[in-house]
């Protein structure tokens, strides 16, 4: 069970998705396997477990977790054949020996690959993934909440084929049970009024669910917020979308992948408990219905056509409301009207 939630997730495509892959062939960086696949600098590249990316063996062999300042640094045991974890009354078996980590449900194991920053020409250096910084500057990391408590849920179950006894073990999927992680991040709240025939439309997000910027990780992620007006029969009578997001840009200002970036030119992110206000103003004279739609968006259109990959898009929220057609001087039906979703 344990191995096909793993299959779903980020950590099992980290060294073989589109983006990945073309960021690394045009970086002609070598570092990056680093942490998308562990296992090719600490053993033989032709063993098979290496293009795994992150794979069972890559975290379960770190024997221990350093931190100087705020970049944690693993330390692995491959040659002893023990396989390390957050549970001390393991007994050795026959396939590998036991060991004993507690810190597995501390944020440390997790902040030394999602904690980034590239060196410049000046000296300085430039952020790149930051999550781990942000978890610690939240309110999360103050109560106690881990990395972990969030993306990987524990559920009571066999910790391995043949275990005597059920424990409580964190999801491996990383990102929730069918990536229900991206639709819990933010609360949504969207008014519509009539306004001299205009429809204005408020929608406020509200990152209430994650211990980090939302979207989080590599810079080129996106939340976009798309209203449209349809009419009865779903035709499109008007659509505005925004964009958000973290924008890093080479010396002529353009958009352009980390590894070619030189200043990070925007960061209109909604950092942990905070919130972002929209506002729409839509020309729809006959009666329908407003459809808010908030998605995430694996990587901006512009970097996508500049790598050559497709970009992905999950839904985190959506919400419809009906509206009557224009009448002068009275309004319109159903409106004003203020709808709620909560992660």
């Amino acid at each position: 069970m344990l191995h096909a939630e793993w299959k779903t997730s980020g950590h099992a495509r980290a060294r073989n998705s589109p983006l990945y892959v073309a960021m690394r062939d045009r970086s002609k960086n070598a570092s990056c396997e680093g942490c998308h696949a562990p296992l090719a600098t600490l053993t033989d590249p032709a063993e098979r477990a290496v293009d795994e990316g992150v794979t069972c063996e890559a975290c379960h062999a770190i024997r221990d977790v350093g931190e100087a300042a705020a970049e944690p640094r693993y330390s692995f045991d491959l040659q002893g054949n023990r396989k390390f974890g957050p549970y001390c009354d393991g007994k050795d078996n026959y396939f590998h020996r036991m060991g004993c980590a507690p810190w597995f449900r501390d944020a440390r194991v997790c902040g030394g690959c999602h904690t980034f920053s590239m060196p410049l020409a000046d000296g300085k250096s430039l952020p790149i993934i930051n999550e781990y910084a942000e978890w610690r500057a939240s309110s999360f990391s103050v109560s106690g909440t881990a990395c972990q408590e969030c993306h990987m849920p524990p559920e009571v179950t066999h910790a391995a084929t043949g275990s005597e006894r059920k424990v409580r073990v964190g999801h491996h999927g990383f990102m929730g049970e069918k990536g229900e992680l991206v639709r819990k991040a933010l609360g949504i709240v969207a008014s519509a009024t009539d306004r001299a025939g205009t429809l204005v439309v408020s929608v406020v997000l509200k990152n209430e669910g994650a211990g980090h910027a939302v979207p989080s990780g590599l810079p080129g992620r996106q939340v976009v917020v798309r209203v449209q007006a349809l009419d009865e029969k779903g035709h499109a009578q008007a659509r505005e979308e925004r964009t958000i997001g973290r924008v890093l840009v080479d010396e002529a200002g353009r958009e352009v992948p980390f590894y070619a970036a030189r200043a990070e030119k925007s960061d209109e992110r909604i950092a942990a408990g905070e919130s972002r206000t929209f506002t729409f103003e839509l020309d729809a004279p006959r009666a329908g219905s407003l459809v808010i739609e908030v998605a995430w968006r694996s990587v901006s259109p512009a970097l996508a056509e500049a790598l050559g990959v497709p970009a992905e898009e999950r839904t985190m929220g959506k919400i419809e409301m009906p509206f009557g057609g224009k009448r002068s001087g009275k309004g319109r039906e159903h409106l004003p009207k203020t709808v709620v979703a909560r992660p």
